[in-house]
């Protein structure tokens, strides 16, 4: 499986549209305050403003824009607006900063800190950051065109919404998007849509998915029984693919979605999770950074310990090296302390533990059991290949299969794998049913939080049910 660009372009865009938006407000604020102070223009009835104070001051400004443009969802990789609409949520920002930054400034009585400098800088800095946007804008659009970048939508079905579905995204090339095809079971194979091609029938949508990686999305613009729609999830999920549908007037009240509305056409999109946020990304990062950080050296002894008594233990390499499948189907050296015979798999093939595993060592059984052989796995946390809590990564052989028997097992890839997990602190682990495991990988990944993070940790110290 490929990374698709296009993912790895809506993860970059919302930290490049934070670095513009800081950079712009900080230099509009410096000009405005040179304007209305220092440039001579304007005369002022305050005398000579304090000019330590408003420059400590700029960053907080600063940092109260960022906060507002984040609360109007300007910073959400997973929704774009046309430019209109996103000048007026600037606008809505800007107007909300400086409210709350007039009403702040009648605290501090030690100076006086004026009004009309706000005021302007509020005017000044909305249509600064209007016109910073819309330059960005532009500039990934020429990129997206440059690099072939766009997101790629396949429509299931074809009515009246999904033709003006069509239109929306060819009228706004803001959003980078296009439809690149439709099954439908009434039309003609070859035939087009309003310069779309009718590609297949709707049972087509499998085999149309695994040999055509350019597909991002997938827009259901037709009714289906709960059985068809469940089955059509789950073939998106097997091929990492964004499932919408076209709501009608009953789908608008559905639970865990969320409706947005493009050219008048209602969009159902299944609720994202917490980690689909770009700052909830990063504090779980930091989170795996900082504490695999500070734990390597605190277990270096015992590492060093554990892989001698490998070595003594049993012939062989101390590490056991295999290949895994990670977030958003990438592969990844997963490391570990061997625990099994060097022979283990040559007759079984691959194989999950069982209980009193004849492959294992002396040593290992022991490791197995008090979690010891994951400790080289904090190597893979801190480069990125894993994070401390989350699904925890299988080995190609096995994704293959659970992907066509398993619903929506696919979509425990949609964050890092975990050295640790939720289903494995209930007892899930080993030779242990996949489908109630992939239920509390699923729960933990709609539910995160950093909280439940260190919930899972503390448990793991613990956790030893099915651990052979």
């Amino acid at each position: 499986m490929i990374v698709p660009r296009r993912r790895k372009r809506d993860s970059f865009l919302p930290w490049l549209q934070l670095a513009l938006d800081v950079t712009v407000s900080y230099a509009l604020l410096r000009t405005v305050f040179w304007t209305r102070f220092e440039s001579g223009w304007f005369s002022s009835t305050l005398g000579a403003p304090d000019y330590p104070v408003y420059h400590r001051s700029f960053w907080l400004i600063v940092a109260i824009v960022v906060f507002f443009l984040r609360f109007f969802g300007l910073y959400r990789s997973s929704r774009e607006w046309t430019f209109p609409a996103e000048i007026a949520r600037v606008c809505k920002a800007l107007f909300s900063s400086t409210l709350m930054l007039t009403a702040v400034t009648f605290f501090f009585r030690g100076f006086s800190f004026s009004r009309t400098f706000l005021v302007s800088a509020g005017v000044i800095l909305a249509t600064g950051l209007s016109m910073a946007r819309f330059g960005l804008g532009l500039l990934v659009m020429w990129v997206d065109d440059r690099r072939g970048s766009h997101r790629n939508v396949l429509l299931l079905g074809c009515d009246e919404n999904a033709t003006k579905l069509v239109r929306f995204y060819r009228q706004h090339p803001r959003f980078s998007t296009r439809v690149i095809g439709i099954l439908d079971d009434t039309l003609s194979v070859g035939s087009e849509v309003d310069g779309v091609p009718v590609l297949g029938r709707m049972d087509d949508l499998p085999a149309l998915a695994r040999s055509h990686h350019q597909v991002h999305e997938v827009v259901l613009a037709r009714q289906l029984p709960a059985e068809d729609l469940l089955r059509l999830l789950c073939e998106c999920e097997k091929e990492m693919l964004t499932f919408r549908r076209i709501a009608d007037v009953f789908g608008l009240i559905a639970a865990k979605m969320s409706v947005t509305y493009l050219g008048g056409v209602p969009i159902l999109s299944f609720t994202d999770s917490p980690l689909g946020e770009w700052e909830n990304r990063v504090l779980k990062r930091a989170m795996d950074v900082v504490f695999s950080a500070a734990a390597l050296p605190l277990v270096l002894p015992l590492t060093a310990l554990i892989a001698l008594l490998v070595r003594l233990d049993s012939p062989g390499p101390i590490l056991f090296v295999q290949e895994r499948i990670g977030q958003d189907g990438r592969r990844f050296k997963l490391y570990k302390f061997r625990t099994m015979r060097i022979d283990a798999e040559r007759e079984s093939g691959p194989v999950w533990t069982k209980e009193d595993d004849p492959r294992r060592t002396r040593l290992g059984a022991f490791l197995r059991r008090n979690n010891l052989d994951e400790l080289p796995q904090l190597w893979n946390v801190l480069a990125g290949d894993m994070s401390l809590v989350g699904p925890r990564p299988e080995r190609p052989f096995f994704v293959s299969q659970f992907r066509e028997d398993i619903p929506r097992y696919m979509a425990r890839h949609m964050i890092r794998s975990g050295l640790t997990g939720w289903a494995q602190v209930n007892g899930l682990r080993g030779n242990t049913s996949i489908e109630e495991r992939t239920k509390f990988d699923l729960f933990y990944i709609e539910n995160w939080s950093l909280a439940f993070d260190l919930k899972v940790l503390f448990m793991t110290f613990f956790a030893r049910r099915n651990a052979y």
